[in-house]
């Protein structure tokens, strides 16, 4: 499984592929897992933003507005890759474009959509013989629709940042 952040991947690993977890690689795959069923999890690149400050919001303590949370995530200075000591490198790590190299996307057999999560699911189950149940979502936050947050320069500003997402994962740029 390919984690990318705020696309049901914590659900996924607690409640789906518990026992078959054997941890995690960024920016690399593993030569032990050469051979197996790869998979990710994408999302709505501005519905996954929102997501992300939502749950930094109301699950990790960040007291800033939206706009200060996306010039962390924009600010690419900000290491995302590394030990993750700091907020900032956290919400970086969170927020960064899911077809950056970082997570190894090109790798994935195949894509499943964030948007239809338990169709998803029971199609991923059905291609890997686990045994399909409906899962509770982890890590959810409370936030409505992206449209609701993003606007004006923010949007502009955000759909630059994610565009090679919208066009490689094929989800419409506002």
């Amino acid at each position: 499984m390919i984690h990318i952040h705020k696309t049901g991947g914590t659900t996924i690993r607690r409640h789906l592929w518990q026992g078959r977890f054997s941890g995690r690689a960024f920016g690399e795959t593993r030569p032990e897992w050469q051979g197996l069923y790869t998979f990710a999890f994408v999302r709505h690149p501005l519905d996954r933003f929102v997501s992300a400050y939502s749950y930094f919001s109301q699950q990790r303590g960040f007291d800033g507005t939206i706009e200060d949370f996306a010039e962390i995530t924009l600010n690419t200075t900000i290491d995302h890759t590394g030990t993750r000591s700091s907020k900032a490198e956290i919400i970086r790590h969170h927020t960064i474009q899911q077809t950056h190299r970082f997570y190894c996307l090109t790798s994935a057999d195949d894509l499943y959509r964030f948007e239809d999560f338990d169709n998803e699911i029971a199609r991923l189950a059905a291609k890997t013989g686990l045994k399909y149940k409906k899962i509770p979502h982890a890590n959810r936050s409370e936030h409505g629709l992206w449209q609701d947050h993003i606007t004006g320069p923010l949007l502009d500003q955000l759909c630059a940042f994610y565009a090679r997402d919208f066009a490689e994962l094929g989800y419409p740029a506002p």
